[in-house]
């Protein structure tokens, strides 16, 4: 018998050595009551192993993560790049979404037991924050286009979440979680509870969860507490916003501060205001979640089904006070002035009438900080029916209806039409100042001086807002199957055909005040109301084609095709795939397919109105290098900045830009095609291996073009020595008259050139029987996956040619976020019947910035590796206990300058909150 400490360090050899270790579920096959389930696929015949690639999580490996939210479970597949989550404060909206390859949350599909899920907005985008991970069995993610299967949205792939089914017995679980510093706990618990009945023909299992996570500020951890931006010569320096407490002004492109006095001086870039410590690092959130499913055998021939769920979702989102922007009118004699101020005003007040218009940045602290509470209650409800029709035709219908409603509570916006109230001002019989219109209780406002300004300013200025959205799908789908219509000798071949009509509606009704523009604080915003629906037919085919041959041990086609006809410009639309898999020998599988997907325009792309947004962005007219390229200098003269300020005026990172939607958009179309080969030899019980290149090319890609983008089209790059690509997008960047920074970018949805992806997926699993004691079963499994990303090049324009560029390896302000060309993840699992001891190890290559100038101070962040550690023990037949800790090493986040995206860093990549401590409990009843 091997020894225990042999077999310890044979495990720490295995995890150290192997290159490729993970477990291979290409023709993952799970049987939900009579059902079977093959996802990416109608048909459901296990002996067809699928011509795409499939990774799958298991529910023992969500227990082992220690993670309370379904989000950081799927942000360690190789394959997603993090979307948003818990450390998205700015955006954020407390959601956590999934995002394959990096195209966009709104590119994967993500399906509960097959079916849609209830979107959380009008982009039509799951919150996964909605999806229990203690309900949850497994997940697959089928990499490739499987529009032609599942319609639209599954230009990425399809993230399907198997919920347990026929559960029988009662189930309590509790989960927490702390960090090292003792803050962020998040907790939940829940009761899953479930019978047969009708002799073991139907069951119902119903689960009840209550979820809550605490807040974490940017000021609790030192590398967030201060914003942190580049000097421009090779130093990070404490930095931040120019709107600021003490209030500065622009006049001709110069800005001045003020003290309490009301006396001014020159701003200078020391003077920037730290925004980062109120905001969250740590999104606060509280969940309750109802879920039910049921289904029942009426005869051999007739099964009924349904799904319930509730959820209701609360999160807080906190930003810095309100600053303060704008341009105004102000009293060149104002009280609230020094005797040189009141000078400097009256030297711009060219109409001699007492007033001088300057452009403002106060940052507005006596107001307090902004404050989004976002209620969120979603509702989805699904019945069907499956059975047989005659001999092997089978049918399967449902229909299903979801409906998100959102109601936004936001706390620390200001009226901009109050504010000009407020600033101009008189003086009254007596003497003193007060409003030249006082009609609605008006109080003079004093933004000359931090915390001068009064509490009954601040109460007079201050308006509260309530936004409300609302997203509904309906879905009515049906398909015929057989899953041995013929047999050419290599087994039964399948077919299936069906019709699926979906309709979506979305509403976004922003506060009357919001949508007037009057705000200030959180971002205006229009209305969006609209919808659509789509009418589609499909089918689908797996045939075996030969099968015990010399060199051919099995050989399999599969194709499907999808018809459907949109109520919007993008009309008629055909999808389709095929799959070839070839065994020359059992233990060898070459697989290949080829699919041209779908993703038509959501209500969001079409409809949603225009809402503005701070991209963050740099404005080359303000830099040096402005004043000596003369191609630079020529564009910005043109753009009407006076030649005595340019490069000699103040502007922030963040440019003020509107978003909005466009009612002519196309669909998107991609051609996606995946080779590869599956190994799993015989002479090596337990081990296996896939191996899968992959690509995507995306055309008529909806996005922004993003200001960055508009900027490098107007005025040119350093790689092109700043020759404009096409001046016709300087209409888009309109510059404030006094100020001169771009100010209202417009920046609406268009169909873009395209989007061009490719790369290796790695996965294998190998295990290990160890047979510690005789009288106890034991094993070692060893997980390994991976992703090497090849290209991921994006082109912005479809008129401009030559200015696409490539994110792989890169980070910053073009490609957003972060495109590690390595992506590799590992678990080592020591089991017994009783234990389990488990090792997991996460990995991003280093990557560069995207730019080419060398203006930032940190141009490379290096390579991060994770290690999570996790033990459980059996307690009796009855409970199981886990504890465990994620960073172990307590990894800090790398610190960015201006090219971060927030908290200095890309906090949804890189872990921002430490090492953090986490126990579980699950009790059987």
């Amino acid at each position: 018998m091997t020894s225990p400490n042999k077999c310890l360090l044979l495990a720490s050899t295995l995890l150290m050595g192997l290159p490729s270790v993970a477990q291979a579920q290409d023709a993952d096959v799970d049987t939900p009551g009579d059902a079977i389930i093959v996802t990416g696929s109608r048909l459901t015949n296990p002996n067809l192993e699928q011509a795409a690639p499939i990774m799958s999580v298991s529910a023992r490996d969500i227990e082992l993560s220690g993670q309370v939210n379904i989000e950081s479970i799927l942000n360690d597949f190789p394959q997603l790049i993090p979307g948003t989550t818990a450390a998205s404060n700015n955006p954020g909206g407390g959601v956590a979404t999934a995002d394959l390859r990096g195209l966009g949350a709104q590119r994967n599909l993500v399906l509960v037991n097959g079916h849609r899920y209830v979107s959380y907005d009008t982009n039509q985008i799951v919150d996964l924050n909605t999806i229990p991970s203690a309900l949850i069995e497994k997940v697959d993610v089928v990499t490739g286009g499987k529009s032609a299967v599942y319609g639209s949205d599954a230009i990425s792939g399809v993230i399907n979440f198997v919920t347990k089914q026929d559960f029988q017995g009662l189930q309590a679980n509790a989960d927490y979680r702390l960090t090292k510093y003792g803050d962020g706990a998040q907790y939940s618990g829940g009761l899953l509870a479930g019978t047969n009945f009708a002799d073991g023909r139907g069951n119902i299992t119903l689960y009840g969860e209550y979820a809550r996570r605490n807040a974490i500020k940017q000021s609790a951890r030192s590398y967030t507490a201060v914003t942190q931006t580049d000097d421009g010569e090779g130093n990070l320096v404490a930095g931040g916003s120019s709107y600021i407490p003490a209030g500065a002004i622009a006049l001709d492109g110069n800005r001045y501060k003020f003290d309490q006095n009301g006396d001014y001086s020159s701003y200078t870039s020391a003077d920037a205001y730290n925004y980062a410590s109120e905001n969250y690092l740590q999104v606060p959130q509280k969940r309750e979640l109802l879920f039910a499913q049921t289904h029942f055998d009426v005869s051999d021939a007739l099964t009924l089904y349904g799904e319930g769920q509730f959820i209701h979702n609360r999160v807080t989102n906190q930003l810095a006070p309100t600053p303060l922007s704008g341009t105004y009118a102000l009293d060149v004699d104002s009280s609230f002035l020094s005797s040189a101020s009141q000078a400097l005003l009256a030297g711009y007040d060219t109409d001699n009438d007492g007033y001088t218009t300057a452009s403002v940045y106060r940052r507005l602290t006596e107001v307090g900080d902004r404050i989004s509470v976002m209620d969120s209650k979603a509702y989805r409800g699904l019945l069907g029916a499956r059975g047989k029709v005659a001999g092997n035709w089978n049918f399967d219908v449902y229909g299903s209806f979801a409906r998100t409603h959102q109601v936004e509570h936001q706390y620390g916006n200001v009226s901009a039409s109050r504010v000009q109230q407020a600033l101009l001002t008189t003086y009254d019989s007596s003497g003193n100042l007060v409003c030249s219109d006082t009609s609605n209780g008006c109080v003079p406002l004093n933004i000359f001086g931090a915390g001068n300004i009064s509490q009954e300013a601040a109460d007079f200025i201050s308006i509260d807002t309530v936004n409300r959205s609302t997203i509904t799908e309906k879905v009515v789908s049906g398909a015929i199957t057989n899953d041995d219509l013929f047999d050419l000798g290599a087994g039964p071949a399948g077919f299936a055909i069906g019709a699926e009509y979906r309709s979506e509606h979305g509403d976004f009704a922003p506060d009357e005040a919001l949508s007037s523009g009057d705000v200030i604080g959180f971002n205006a915003s229009e209305p969006t109301s609209g919808g659509y629906h789509v009418t589609e037919l499909f089918a689908e085919f797996d045939v075996p084609l030969i099968a015990d041959k010399p060199f051919i041990k099995r050989l399999e086609l599969n194709g499907s095709a999808r018809y459907s006809y949109y109520s919007t410009a993008a009309k008629s639309v055909g999808t389709f795939s095929a799959g070839l898999a070839w065994a020359p020998v059992q233990d060898i599988t070459f697989r290949g397919q080829f699919s041209r997907a779908v993703r038509a325009p959501t209500v969001n792309d079409l409809y949603s109105g225009s809402a503005e947004n701070y991209e963050t962005a740099s404005d080359p007219c303000a830099s040096d290098v402005a004043t000596t390229n003369a191609n630079l200098y020529a564009s910005c003269l043109a753009s009407g900045i006076p030649s005595g300020k340019i490069g000699n005026y103040t502007t922030d990172t963040q440019i003020d830009s509107y978003n909005g939607g466009n009612s002519d958009l196309r669909e998107e179309t991609a051609n996606t095609y995946t080779v590869g080969v599956i190994i799993k030899p015989t002479m090596v019980p337990g081990l296996s291996l896939t191996v899968d290149y992959y690509h995507i090319k995306i055309d008529n890609f909806i996005t922004t073009i993003g200001t960055s983008n508009l900027i490098n089209a107007c005025y040119g790059t350093e790689d092109n020595d700043y020759t404009p690509i096409d001046s016709s997008y300087c209409a888009l960047l309109p510059r404030n008259t006094t100020s001169y920074v771009i100010e209202g970018a417009v920046d609406n949805l268009t169909n873009a050139g395209g989007v061009k992806t490719d790369g290796i997926d790695f996965d294998a699993g190998y295990s290990i029987p160890l047979n510690l004691s005789s009288s106890s079963d034991s094993r070692l499994d060893l997980r390994f996956s991976g992703t090497r990303l090849l290209h991921w090049n994006f082109d912005p324009w479809t008129s401009v040619s030559g200015d696409s560029y490539d994110c792989a390896g890169k980070f910053g302000l073009l490609c957003t976020n972060v495109y590690a060309k390595w992506r590799l993840n590992g678990r080592a699992t020591l089991a017994t019947d009783k234990a389990t001891l488990s090792l997991a190890w996460r990995h991003l290559s280093p990557v560069h910035d995207d730019g080419s100038d060398n203006y930032y101070t940190v141009t490379r962040i290096k390579a991060y590796d994770y290690f999570d550690l996790t033990a459980s023990v059996d307690i009796g037949k009855k409970m199981t206990w886990a504890l465990g800790m994620n960073n172990m090493f307590n990894r800090k986040p790398p610190v960015l300058g201006d090219n971060q995206e927030q908290s200095n860093t890309y906090p949804s990549t890189y872990d921002v909150y430490g090492r953090t401590f986490f126990t579980s409990v699950k009790v059987n009843f």
